[in-house]
């Protein structure tokens, strides 16, 4: 077999050959219906062209270098979380027909010995639009419509840097949770807000994306009487996905007495992804009992209290 970037050439035992489509067009064909500003810019003349899924990592800005604090983060920072999660990946996540991406927001740049770093841990760097409807106080809402629009996968695992994957994920990028029914848009895991399980947490979430949802999404995000609402990605993902606002069916999807295929018929449109795709790192303080219950069946931690970078190195 011949491999030339964007084509590749499979020769069988008549020596004839079949031309087999570069992955480029593939997401021609994928984003068709696609609004024409929202198309995510990858190097799809060098990947591989055979993907389900693939896993995304936005980075949209950072505070200068010595310009960051305990609770607001610069560029290295976050490089440094997105090189500890490519080599955890390296580790974990073994199926051939998953991506890598690094999506860096139009007008952010990484210096050059960044993006050689990163790399080199096997991301695949590409650029997301800035959609400009969204003012910078809530730049992060373009993650959830970037991700819905990357239709060329089955699913798209999208994940905060501060996230890191400790255990095997490889049946989860076979996208089978969300195939299980057309309604559902998303699988995500219950954030515990302020003493109670509400809404989902976006930090870890599988996503199916589709070009008729991310058209209906940015088209939200024109209304600035109704994106004045939001200050998080979060709330905002949560107001457009409902299903995880309702406190007494929370408590039914956390209840280990409840069998999983009762509990479906509460999911909606958000399916349940299991604590151990995004295990919270603030509940270990504020549940203890809950944490350490589940601790052995985790495979993606969420650094929702104290950072991985800001914790200390061990050898």
């Amino acid at each position: 077999m011949e491999e030339n970037n964007a084509i590749i050439v499979k020769n069988d035992n008549n020596n004839n050959k079949e031309v087999v489509s570069s992955w480029c067009d593939t997401v021609q064909k994928a984003r068709r219906t696609l609004d024409k500003d929202l198309h995510i810019r990858v190097p799809c003349e060098t990947m591989s062209t055979k993907a389900k899924s693939a896993v995304v990592v936005f980075l949209t800005a950072g505070k200068p270098e010595g310009k960051g604090s305990k609770n607001v983060f610069t560029a290295s920072n976050y490089v440094d979380g997105i090189l500890a999660l490519g080599a955890a990946l390296q580790d974990h996540l073994t199926r051939s027909d998953t991506h890598k991406l690094l999506l860096l927001r139009d007008g952010f740049k990484l210096d050059k010995k960044s993006e050689d770093r990163v790399r080199q841990i096997g991301w695949i760097i590409g650029n997301a639009p800035n959609v400009n409807e969204i003012p910078d106080t809530y730049r992060d809402l373009n993650d959830t419509g970037h991700c819905n629009g990357l239709s060329e996968y089955s699913c798209v695992l999208l994940l905060d840097a501060d996230t890191l994957v400790i255990n095997n994920i490889d049946d989860l990028m076979g996208c089978s949770i969300l195939e299980e029914k057309e309604e559902y848009r998303v699988a995500g895991t219950l954030d515990y807000y302020r003493g109670k399980w509400y809404h989902f947490n976006t930090g870890s979430a599988l996503w199916k994306p589709s070009n008729t949802e991310m058209n209906r999404v940015y088209a939200l995000t024109k209304n600035n009487t109704f994106m004045k609402k939001f200050q998080s990605d979060q709330i905002f993902t949560n107001t457009v996905y409902t299903d995880r606002a309702n406190r007494t069916i929370n408590n039914i999807l956390m209840d280990d007495n409840i069998a999983t295929e009762e509990k479906k018929k509460y999911w909606g449109s958000v399916a349940d992804l299991g604590w151990s795709y995004n295990a919270q790192t603030h509940v270990e303080y504020e549940k203890p009992d809950f944490w350490k219950k589940q601790l052995e069946e985790v495979k993606i931690i969420h650094f929702t209290q104290r950072k991985g970078w800001q914790c200390p190195e061990r050898h």
